[in-house]
C-alpha cells in the first residue's frame, strides 16, 4: 500500500514529473485564455523550482509514495489566509485508489489543527476536469460564487459581415492619447476601477499589440462604447496556442438599446477573421447575462468553466 508522507523539498524534482505526465491529457485541450500560458503546459522545470520555493507550504502538503516514487501528491501553497490548494493529481495508472483524497484529508488536518478556517484552491479548476470536480465534490468543497465565474466562450467559424453604426454614432480606433477617458469609461461599466498605466501595462505592452484592434464608439465626441482584440501566437506551443482574444466590450448603460455592443463584437470578429486569427476566445461571467446571449447569438459556444473551491475547515 502507498504511504502518505509529509512532503519534503527533496521530493521536488519526483513530484514535478508526477504533476507534469499526470497532466498530459488535459495538454490536448483547448486553451481557456491566450493572454497567458496556462498552468497546466508548465514544463517540469518550472514545476520543481516552484517546489523546492518557499511558496510551496509543506507543513500543509502531503504526497502518497510508492516503491520509492511519487504516485499521488496534495501540494499546497501560503496564501493570504492560510496554506490553499496549488495541485492535487495522481498517476493516472493509480487513480480511483483514493490516494489524492488521502493527501487532501492529511492536509486538511493539518490547517484545521493551525487554526485555519477555510481552504480554498489556489489555481482555478477547469469544468473539462470532471475528475477533479467529482473529488473536491466528495470532499465537501463547492465552487465560490458561481455565477461569477468565468467562463470561456470560443467561435471557431466567421463569415464576415458589414458594420453599419446609428446615426450620431462614430467608430474610431483608440489612440493612445485615448487611454484614460477609455479606462474611466472601462470602469464605470464593469464596476472595477484602473488607472490609465493598467491599460499600458497590460496590453499596450504586449509585443502583439496592434491598435487597429481596439476600438472605441462616440457619441457627440465622448466614448460611449468599447471594445479589444488581440492576435496572438504563443512560443509555448504555437500550433496549438493562437487565435484571437477578445477583450472589454462594453457600452454605457445610457446607450444600450442602439446594438453598439453587437456592432463592437463584429467588428472584433471581421478584424480576427482579415489576420487569419480564429478561433476567437473571450471570457465573461454568467451573471452577465445580456453578455452572454449576444455572443451566443453571434455563434460562440461555451468552452468551460473555471473558478475556486472553498471548504471550511472548523
Amino acid at each position: 500500500m502507498p504511504a502518505i508522507l509529509p512532503f519534503k523539498r527533496e521530493m521536488a524534482d519526483d513530484v514535478a514529473g508526477l504533476m507534469h505526465d499526470a497532466f498530459v491529457e488535459h495538454r490536448s485541450s483547448s486553451p481557456r485564455m491566450l493572454l497567458s500560458p496556462p498552468d497546466e503546459w508548465t514544463p517540469v522545470e518550472e514545476l520543481a523550482v516552484v517546489l523546492g520555493g518557499d511558496t510551496v507550504c509543506p507543513e500543509a502538503s502531503f504526497v502518497a509514495t510508492e516503491g520509492g516514487r511519487a504516485v499521488s501528491a496534495a501540494i499546497a501553497t501560503s496564501g493570504e489566509g492560510g496554506a490553499q490548494w496549488w495541485r492535487i493529481t495522481t498517476d493516472p495508472a493509480c487513480r480511483r485508489s483514493g490516494l489524492a483524497s488521502s493527501c487532501m484529508e492529511a492536509g486538511e488536518s493539518a490547517m484545521r489543527d493551525a487554526g485555519q478556517q477555510i481552504i480554498a484552491t489556489g489555481a482555478v479548476v477547469d469544468s473539462r476536469w470532471t475528475a477533479a470536480g467529482a473529488l473536491l465534490s466528495s470532499r465537501g468543497y463547492s465552487p465560490d460564487e458561481p455565477e461569477k465565474r468565468n467562463i470561456t466562450m470560443r467561435l471557431d467559424e466567421w463569415v464576415p459581415r458589414d458594420v453599419a453604426f446609428p446615426d450620431g454614432y462614430e467608430l474610431a480606433t483608440l489612440r493612445e492619447d485615448d487611454v484614460p477617458e477609455w479606462s474611466e469609461v472601462k470602469s464605470r461599466i464593469f464596476g472595477w476601477q484602473s488607472e490609465p498605466e493598467w491599460f499600458l501595462n497590460r496590453f499596450m505592452s504586449r509585443p502583439d499589440y496592434d491598435p487597429s484592434g481596439w476600438l472605441v464608439v462616440r457619441h457627440e465626441g465622448s466614448i460611449v462604447g468599447i471594445s479589444g482584440v488581440l492576435a496572438i501566437r504563443l512560443d509555448r506551443d504555437p500550433e496549438r496556442l493562437h487565435g484571437a482574444q477578445i477583450e472589454y466590450v462594453g457600452v454605457l448603460d445610457e446607450h444600450r438599446g442602439r446594438k453598439l455592443g453587437r456592432l463592437l463584437v463584429t467588428e472584433c470578429l471581421n478584424w480576427a477573421y482579415g489576420r487569419d486569427s480564429l478561433p476567437v476566445i473571450l471570457l465573461t461571467q454568467p451573471f452577465r447575462v445580456p453578455a452572454v446571449t449576444l455572443y451566443e447569438s453571434l455563434g460562440f459556444r461555451t468552452l468551460c468553466a473555471w473558478q475556486s473551491y472553498v471548504k471550511p475547515l472548523q
